[in-house]
């Protein structure tokens, strides 16, 4: 603990209501004044001579008006950040007070209803503006903004220094941080937004703050255990926990330099949304959620009565509409796929639902234009797309899939900077991280679910609650190993450990190829309570039977048509995610630096395709293009620039065999550079091994390397001498009694570079030199990938040595940069009795030998499969329960 003891919140209390009004305030009353009429003087004068109240009062006649109006406070906490302005400044001028206070009637359990506040209710942070008299006197309030918003942290009494504002929000959610907000009251600084953006997001600003110029903000985590405190100190606003302190404004500004326990978030602005969703949500904000939700079900009531009634189209005019959505892409599949055995992927086609039935409806098709798409190299197509239609009353009605094998992409959750409106005061950063690494792999992003006004459904992200999760929600999640998880969250608010990442939405559409097994009757587009049939932009997510994930998107679906779309799709787990248009669709990105990105031989089509530089990666350029053309009033591009509202991103995982051995001698010899997976002890997919042969020297065309490529994240490590009747050997190797100085070790689900053991548990399976001289192999573990290439001159088992350096460059060249040499051969079987030349040999025995056995792979799973079903009585009440605040109790030392 410091030992020193901070002030009061603002300034002593003889003082805290005082505060002068700021020089360039005082010359534009003294403007003013020119313009007064006689009347106005005399008017200016009788309040002058009013009752002088005390400071003290104003306060508490503050905390009795707001009382009135449903929110409880208390006097010391209200803070003035102006005081009296005098004659004109009666008149003519407003006060700012900020106010810390606690709802006194919150949400009942039936939409649109209040009821008393019982228990702990959170604070949060109103700003109002106040007339006073000369003399101080509080004469009249008005505004109520509220600056925090959260329903699941405790704000504390704000502190002021000069126009900055600071406050800590103290969370009451098991695994959401404490928030520090600092708040600029002088405004926003300037947006790099186009003039229609700085437009929107000044109407926005006068909604939600009274002010064109919004207020600025920047936001902190705190890192730790217990309550945050923030004060004025010497001058500076400091953030004090149970054990440090540090300031987070100084004399100079904002502190750029903070310890490692106070985390900056991220804070643009990121680019309103269209026209339309944007007035949506500004039209919502004057007349409350319930009244939008009449309007858009009246909206979509016409619609429909419209759509009914302008006649069946034919089957040539639906064949037609679709070939334009996807923009000429319709018919029979490009190329047969047939399924792979070993991987089961491509699934089969999709049973058409609607007869008779168009071509190329359910039919698999690959995006191949290397322009736009990104797939893993040297394996079958990443992802496939179709179309099916789903609603026998509608046959014009289709949907729009894209289906991956979540074995080869990894599904991720981005926060927004807006959504979902965080419970703790936590903003998402809404950006795909800006790392070489992620950002090259990145194939997709989409829609996640519903505004939190829309239920409150939770989201974590990357270990951040930002939304508790609600009972029985259907959710999508991301495990610590990377798999993508899907399943309904039991009544009980624990995060499993396992789980990093999830986003839900409502109950769950489809499970095990049945609808709505919860009985749900609202889906988004009516008020609350009404039974939903209407007919609109929908989108949802699934698990298939065969484990593969499938994004669902239409544009006039009812949720009766989503869900047999899902069906068709053999969906064993399936959820809906948002809606509308403008709300709702997918992307697809190629990212890459400048100079690699493939060349287009003809114009963009700006419908559906744009390019560009990747906003915050100088270098890298994205080139994107939407699912189909139709995807209605949604801004284009979307995901790849910062965005308010959360949204899941795909990734390529990481996985055997990657891209061919570069090769550096014309012309190559058979299958120079090509990995081979086939005919390999690989237990399963994603392979765990691949073969290759690779001549490295330009100067010498007759050294040749045999290569083994082996996944980390496949494999686990035992020794060779334990018995395990079950265990699926992958390859089994001896790097011999003694550690080298330089050693590679399987430690956990990584390889890692390193003379000593990273840690317990950690199993030695390569051992030599750092410098390539000259010996018998070489063998590293690339930077990015993880992945363990051991490359063997071609005759070593005979004796053959050689110079390591050209092979050397060459891994280096791939991104290989930490290496090890070996003056002999690593003693080494394949799982299935072979050696890299393929032929037999004996598996090595001795006491050091390390035995890799196969692992259980990242992929696609159900989760929480032991949650009943439970009737509507029991999960709806506590879906509409409002997110409550507990205080955390303290840990002890």
């Amino acid at each position: 603990m410091v030992s020193s003891t901070p002030t009061t919140h603002v300034l002593t209390r003889d003082e805290r209501d005082v505060r002068p009004a700021a020089d360039g305030r005082r010359s534009a009353l003294k403007g003013r004044l020119t313009v007064l009429g006689i009347g106005a003087v005399i008017a200016l004068i009788g309040f002058a001579r009013g009752p002088n109240v005390s400071k003290g009062d104003r306060r508490q006649a503050v905390a009795e008006l707001v009382a009135e109006h449903g929110l409880k406070a208390k006097a010391d906490d209200v803070v003035f950040v102006d005081g009296p302005r005098g004659v004109l400044g009666s008149a003519f001028g407003r006060a700012r007070v900020l106010v810390r206070g606690s709802a006194t009637m919150v949400p009942g359990p039936e939409a649109g209803t209040l009821v008393p506040a019982e228990g702990d209710v959170p604070s949060d942070i109103y700003l109002f503006e106040a007339r006073l008299s000369p003399s101080g006197a509080l004469l009249d309030l008005s505004g109520g903004y509220n600056l925090s918003d959260t329903t699941g942290a405790d704000e504390t009494c704000p502190v002021v220094l000069g126009e900055r504002v600071a406050y800590a929000s103290n969370s009451g959610i098991e695994g959401a941080p404490t928030v520090i907000s600092l708040l600029d009251l002088a405004g926003q600084e300037p947006l790099a937004l186009p003039t229609m953006g700085r437009a929107q997001n000044a109407v926005t600003n006068l909604q939600m703050t009274g002010r064109v110029g919004g207020i600025g903000r920047k936001t902190f985590v705190v890192e730790g255990d217990g309550d945050v405190a923030v004060a004025i100190e010497n001058g500076a606003i400091t953030v004090r926990t149970q054990k440090d302190v540090a300031q987070i404004v100084g004399a100079e500004g904002v502190v750029s330099d903070l310890p490692k326990w106070i985390v900056a978030q991220p804070t643009e602005v990121a680019q309103p949304g269209n026209l339309v969703t944007w007035s949506v949500d500004r039209v919502r904000h004057e007349i409350g959620d319930e009244n939008m939700q009449m309007i858009k079900q009246a909206y979509f009531e016409a619609k429909d009565f419209f759509m009914k009634h302008k006649g069946e189209a034919t089957q040539e005019e639906v064949a037609a509409d679709i070939s334009e959505e996807m923009g000429e892409e319709i018919g029979p599949p490009k190329r047969e796929i047939p399924v792979d055995p070993e991987t089961g992927w491509p699934p089969p086609p999709l049973e058409p639902w609607v007869t008779p039935s168009l071509e190329g409806e359910g039919q698999w098709n690959v995006k191949e234009d290397e322009a736009f798409y990104r797939h893993q190299p040297n394996l079958p197509p990443s992802y496939l797309t179709t179309f099916i239609r789903s609603d026998k009353m509608r046959k014009d009605t289709r949907v729009f899939i894209l289906l991956w094998d979540p074995r080869m992409i990894e599904l991720s959750m981005q926060a927004g900077t807006v959504e979902p409106k965080s419970a703790t005061g936590k903003a998402g950063p809404g950006i795909i991280p800006r790392t070489p690494d992620v950002m090259k792999r990145v194939v997709a992003a989409s829609n996640a679910g519903f505004q939190a006004l829309h239920g409150e459904f939770g989201m974590m992200a990357d270990g951040v609650v930002y939304l508790p999760p609600k009972p029985y929600g259907a959710t999508v999640m991301k495990l610590r190993d990377g798999t993508t998880a899907f399943g309904t969250w039991p009544n009980d608010a624990t995060v499993p450990d396992q789980v990093v990442s999830y986003r839900q939405n409502m109950t769950v559409m489809v499970q095990d190829e049945a609808f709505n097994p919860y009985d749900r009757t609202w889906w988004g587009g009516t008020v609350p309570g009404a039974e939903d049939k209407t007919h609109t932009v929908r989108t949802g997510i699934c698990l298939t039977k065969e484990k593969f994930v499938g994004y669902f998107y239409g544009a006039d679906l009812s949720p009766e048509a989503l869900a047999q779309a899902m069906i068709q799709a053999r969906c064993s787990y399936g959820l809906a995610l948002d809606m509308n248009a403008g709300h709702a669709g997918l992307e697809f990105y190629k990212v890459a630096q400048h100079d690699k990105m493939p060349a287009l031989d003809r114009g963009l089509d700006g419908k559906w395709e744009a390019e560009g530089e990747v906003p915050g990666m100088p270098g890298w350029d994205f080139r994107a293009k939407r699912l189909i053309k139709g995807m209605g009033l949604m801004s284009f591009p979307r995901y790849i620039k910062r965005e308010a509202r959360d949204y899941f991103y795909l990734t390529l995982r990481w996985v055997v065999p990657g891209e061919n051995l570069p090769t550096v001698i014309e012309p190559l010899v058979e299958n120079e550079g090509a990995w081979e997976t086939k005919n390999l002890p690989q237990h399963g997919f994603p392979y765990a091994i691949a073969l290759s042969q690779v001549r490295p020297d330009k100067a010498d065309a007759s050294q040749s390397f045999r290569v083994l490529e082996l996944d980390p994240r496949m494999v686990t490590g035992q020794r060779a001498s334990t018995d395990d009747a079950a265990a699926k050997t992958i390859a089994t190797m001896d790097p011999g009694a003694n550690a080298g100085a330089a050693n590679i070790w399987l430690f956990g689900r990584a390889f890692l570079v390193s003379k000593d053991s990273p840690g317990k548990g950690a199993v030695r399976v390569v051992s030599g030199e750092e410098s390539p001289g000259k010996g018998a192999a070489i063998a590293c573990v690339h930077d990015e990938s993880g992945m363990l290439y051991y490359a063997e001159l071609k005759d070593a088992a005979t004796g053959a040595r050689g110079s390591l350096s050209a092979m050397s460059a060459l891994l280096t060249s791939m991104g290989c940069t930490q290496q090890v040499s070996l003056a002999e051969p690593l003693a080494l079987a394949l799982g299935d009795g072979t050696n890299l030349a393929r032929t037999a040999v004996h598996p090595p025995k001795s006491s050091s030998a390390v035995r890799l056995v196969r692992a259980e792979a990242a992929g696609g799973a159900r989760f929480f499969e032991d949650t009943p079903v439970v009737p509507r009585s029991e999960w709806y009440p506590l879906q509409q329960q409002r997110i409550r605040y507990h205080k955390k109790p303290a840990k002890q030392d």
